[in-house]
């Protein structure tokens, strides 16, 4: 077996021509195409930190209720089963023919919330300022107590997926998710199936097509009954990654300031145009707090300690925690997430949770796994995927690991994406929707602001209207996004292969707003107050609080969706002022 896997492995990489985003790409904007820097210097090897190993287990206080008993006999009757793979769609996946039986697969197998009504009830508590459980999160080990799959029916699904030659590689820590590996023919002979290739056009600009596993059109895949009656999905089923060892990075990074300095904003200028400073000349930086950063393939070290010199930050290095097997390759779309989230909160402790590459099974794991293990009080993520282009079960997936951070006290922050769309994760109700914005700056002074044109925003294909969305003035007729909004458009500086150059895209307002969230929650700690948790629910009920936004009164989308003032799609309720969120949020 092992054999016709390893061979399934060089087969698919040979066809593949090693696709995938390497330290020897050429620079090209996460936005936009670029022109090409110059080319990289041969590769130095530099020591890379060691995977973080897993945290101990922990007491779990048992539920009372016990797990149902289970039946004599295991329904085995195929019943068709919500799935999360994708099939042809124009402009989104090329259909390349069927799958070759001996390729390697890698997918998830998606668990369901156990008591998920009680779990509602208990967030509208958790953050209801009248109720006496106000703020008083759950702990990791308590939400497994109460709202994780049964152990039991882990194992029996588990069992199903061995029994048909693939194997079980991981749980994640909150059982919502099996990881599995195995062939093109195990998978089709267990689910009834036949995969196809699709070539799916890159969702982060700039980045060449990759190949994906789908199905045909009006297939179903197919368990036997007791396993339907276990799962939410099979969320997803993805190519493996690509093979490491990680290679060495190259060349010395310069650390002089780039120039002119005026042509892309430092972070200096953007915790001025986010309120951030009045904190910051109090000594207050994100000391005590742990923010979280979700990527998916690893990042240079290099580069981004030459970005903190260059803006004279001084600050830790961050924890990596490795999710999954390890990543063959690097990512921009990484490196810049922890380079600005970094900066915003520069005394706070980052926690790097690293998948192995970009597809969905590594990034809903990481994504997922993030939030389980309770470590920190804010993660962002820029890995934004269109709505339209990722099935139902990716969506609501993504909805349920962030359900389980509300509970936990946890913010998570993403990028609403630079389609002008709807985006996921950030349409989940309890993921706070990063839109963009076109901002001016006067030396350190906001000039002007106004809805970007490409801003990631719109309305939900998936999720009903929350409840606190319904107190708009137009309710919209799902949930709606963006919920914040900042600057997209006029560029930030990055460093990444060695150069430092402007770059734009929400994924840069995502790991700033949760660095600006790090910083609050660290502020509110010198009060003694719980982290800000599930903003949403906080942002959507508070004037006091939406008074503290500049409103984005003037733009249009590409999609025509218009700023004015108050809560509007493009900019959500406008601009976050880091001093007025740590004034107003109770």
């Amino acid at each position: 077996m092992r054999a016709s896997i390893l061979a399934g492995v060089l087969l698919l990489l040979t066809a593949l021509g090693g696709a995938g985003c390497r330290d020897s790409d050429k620079l090209v904007s996460v936005g936009r195409p670029r022109a090409a820097g110059p080319e990289p210097t041969p590769p130095l090897p530099e020591p890379q930190p060691a995977p973080t190993p897993p945290p101990p287990p922990a007491e779990t206080p048992q539920d009372t209720d016990g797990p149902p008993p289970l039946p004599d006999n295991l329904d085995r009757t195929p019943a068709p089963t919500p799935d999360g793979v994708p099939g042809p769609m124009p402009g989104v996946y090329t259909d390349l023919g069927p799958a070759p039986n001996t390729d390697v697969i890698r997918g998830l197998v998606a668990l369901p919330i156990r008591n998920k009504a009680e779990l509602e009830r208990t967030l509208r508590e958790l953050y209801d300022p009248d109720s006496p459980r106000f703020r008083r999160y759950m702990t990791p080990q308590e939400w497994n107590a109460r709202h994780a799959p049964w152990e039991q029916d882990v194992k029996l699904v588990s069992d199903h997926l061995e029994s048909v030659g693939l194997k079980v590689e991981r749980v994640a820590t909150n059982r919502l998710l099996i990881h599995f590996t195995g062939t093109v023919s195990q998978f089709n002979e267990a689910f009834g199936v036949q995969l196809i290739v699709l070539e799916r056009k890159s969702p982060q600009g700039g980045n060449d097509p990759h190949n994906v596993y789908g199905l045909p059109p009006n297939t179903e895949i197919k368990a036997p009954q007791f396993v339907k009656e276990r799962i939410a999905s099979i969320v997803a089923v993805d190519l493996p990654t690509d093979p490491g060892p990680l290679p060495g990075e190259f060349g010395e990074v310069p650390t002089a300031q780039p120039q002119p300095l005026n042509a892309a904003l430092t972070p200096q200028q953007v915790a001025s145009a986010y309120g951030l400073t009045p904190l910051y000349q109090r000594g207050i930086r994100g000391r005590g707090v742990k923010l979280g950063v979700t990527i998916g393939a690893g990042f240079r070290w290099r580069d981004l300690r030459a970005f903190w010199k260059i803006f004279g930050i001084e600050r830790a290095d961050p924890t990596v925690v490795q999710t999954m097997e390890p990543p063959g390759t690097r990512y921009r779309e990484g490196q810049l997430d922890i380079e600005w989230a970094s900066v915003m909160a520069p005394e706070a402790d980052i926690v790097v949770y690293m998948g192995p590459d970009a597809r969905n099974t590594s990034m809903i794991y990481t994504f997922n796994e993030a939030i389980a293990r309770g470590e920190v009080s804010v993660i962002t993520d820029s890995f934004a995927h269109r709505e339209d282009s990722e099935p139902r079960a990716v969506h609501e997936q993504y909805s349920a690991s962030a359900m389980m951070a509300a509970a936990l006290g946890i913010t998570v922050i993403a990028a609403g994406g630079d389609s002008a769309g709807v985006d996921v994760p950030s349409s989940s109700p309890y993921v706070t929707s990063v839109g963009g914005t076109q901002l001016r700056m006067n030396g350190n002074t906001v000039a002007a602001e106004v809805a970007w044109l490409y801003s990631g925003s719109g309305i939900s294909m998936t999720f009903p209207t929350p409840e606190w969305q319904q107190g708009l003035p137009q309710v919209p007729r799902r949930r709606a996004v963006a919920d914040v909004a900042l600057n997209a458009d006029t560029g930030y500086w990055y460093t990444w292969l060695g150069n430092t150059v402007p770059n734009t895209g929400t994924s840069f307002g995502s790991p700033i707003m949760a660095g600006l969230i790090a910083v609050v929650n660290s502020a509110r700690a010198t009060q003694n107050k719980p982290a800000v948790g599930w903003l949403n629910s906080q942002l959507y009920t508070r004037p006091d609080v939406q008074a503290t936004f500049r409103d984005i009164t003037q733009g249009v989308t590409d999609r025509q969706y218009a700023a004015g003032p108050g809560w509007d799609i493009p900019t959500g309720w406008g601009a976050p002022n880091a001093q007025g969120l740590f004034n107003t949020l109770p």
